[in-house]
């Protein structure tokens, strides 16, 4: 579908999506006898970002246009994960979904926020410790994947 063949009003130029919970990052198919067999975690994952775009947004069809995405990663731990894997998950996720395929994907912009490595404590600035409260810079935050989606539509000239 497109923006010419769509009713505008029932179609957004712009999808905005949260995920709750800790991303996830893409994880490496494991190969089986000549099969790629995809980890569990990451259809799990996978699943949970389908699931929610399909209770957000039921009857909207897969968009033929190019698209555009923001993506930000607020993870609960420190622990490295590369932002294109992360990445990776959500738009594999959303392929024949959202949009038709990932390669209508012309923009991209990610941002991966983990956790102040230091907390105030009683005493002044303190290392991190189990149980804390996220925060980034200072400001508490939940574990979440964020992500605003815009159908751009094609240019016609005229």
């Amino acid at each position: 579908m497109s923006f010419d063949t769509l009713d505008l009003p029932s179609w957004p130029s712009t999808c905005k999506l949260t995920i709750p919970g800790d991303p996830q990052s893409k994880g490496r198919p494991r190969v089986y006898q000549g099969h790629g067999i995809t980890p569990t975690r990451t259809r799990e994952a996978e699943n949970r970002v389908y699931s929610e775009w399909r209770s957000r947004y039921p009857n909207l069809p897969p968009y033929e246009g190019p698209v555009c995405l923001a993506l930000t990663f607020w993870t609960a731990t420190r622990r490295g994960r590369d932002w294109d894997n992360l990445a990776k998950l959500f738009t594999d996720a959303l392929n024949g979904v959202a949009y038709t395929d990932d390669r209508q994907i012309i923009e991209a912009s990610v941002h991966v926020h983990r956790p102040d490595q230091y907390v105030l404590g009683a005493r002044g600035p303190r290392k991190r410790k189990t149980g804390d409260p996220l925060t980034w810079h200072g400001k508490p935050y939940q574990a979440c994947t964020q992500a605003i989606i815009e159908f751009r539509k094609e240019y016609i000239p005229e």
